[in-house]
Formats: C-alpha cells, structure tokens, sequence
C-alpha cells in the first residue's frame, strides 16, 4: 500500500515542480519581453497565477503526508499523551472532512466558474479553479495514508514487541532485540 501512496506523491510532486518551472520561465520571458522587446504577451501572468495557484494548494497536500505543515505544538507538552492523541486523531479526521468539502464545493464552483473567461489567455475560468478540487484530493489521499498509519501504529502500541512499537525508539528496539550498538 506505501508503494501506491509514493506513487501519488511523486505525481503531484512532479506536478508542483513542472508549475515551478513554468512560472520561473514565463515570468523570464515575460520580464524580457517587457524590458528588452518592449512587447509583453498579455497571456504571461494569468498563466503565472494559475502556476502559482496549483503549486500552492498541491503542495499543501504534499505537506500533509510528510507532516510539515505549520501547528502549534506546545498543547502537546501540557497535556496528557492520550488528550493529545485524541486530539491529533480529530485534526486528521477534519482534515480529512476539509479535503472532501474542498472536493465537492470546488468542483461546483469551478463548473460555475465555468462561463467565465480568463483575461489575456481566453481560456475558461474554471481551468484555474479546478485547482481547488484537485488539491482536495491530493489531500484527501495523503490523509489517508496518515490515517491508516496512525490507526496502525496504535493498534500496534497496545501490543508490546510489536514491529511497529520498536520503530518508533530504534535506540530501544537495538537494545530489545540483543544489538546494543556503542557510539
């Protein structure tokens, strides 16, 4: 199962860094022509903003699954493990909810947006908007993954010597399986 979730990330990491390409490039084209050519295409920014927009909301998704997206953690260090473990589990479970809100609502408003045209590039609206959509999913994906992993790794922690339990302390689980490394 880790194989297919890599497989997602990989693609919508390769999507981001193809949008961060094309934004360095049109905007050096754009800048050239404006300052060299005295001739700048009226399609360069539009594009650059609809770049800017699904590397944005992508990567945020892709920030999910590595789980360096901004928090606060100090709650974390006032509370009880189990509050706090009950409380990450909320977090992802709305998560989660805010992934399929961001699906549903952004298809409709993107399917609205759908008569409009796009200034300078005279492609419909609804190009840009499927952005929102598109990041719900690959959140909703990545939330899975950490949803099945953390289900995982607490159903493992209530039995001792489990796979899982040694992962989380390798100095621990050397120690436990009769490897004692010195430093």
């Amino acid at each position: 199962m880790t194989k297919f979730f890599d497989m997602i990330y990989l693609f919508f990491m390769t999507f981001c860094k193809l949008c961060f390409i094309g934004m360095v490039a049109i905007t050096s084209y754009v800048v050239f022509g404006r300052y060299v050519l005295r001739s700048s295409p009226t399609w360069g920014e539009p594009v650059v903003l609809m770049c800017m927009v699904y590397m944005s909301l992508i990567s945020a998704a892709l920030a999910i699954r590595k789980d360096t997206h901004i928090r606060m953690t100090i709650i974390d260090f006032l509370l009880p493990e189990k509050v706090v473990n009950v409380m990450k589990a909320a977090a992802q479970i709305c998560i989660f909810a805010f992934s399929i809100f961001m699906i549903v609502y952004g298809w409709r408003f993107s399917m609205l947006a759908g008569r409009n045209l796009m200034t300078g590039v005279g492609i419909r609206s609804m190009w840009l908007y499927l952005s929102v959509p598109m990041a719900g999913a690959a959140m909703c994906l990545m939330e899975i993954e950490r949803l099945l992993n953390f289900i995982q790794r607490h159903r493992n922690k209530d039995f001792p010597g489990s796979p899982a339990d040694h992962n989380d302390h390798p100095q621990q689980s050397a120690v436990i399986q009769g490897k004692e490394e010195t430093a």
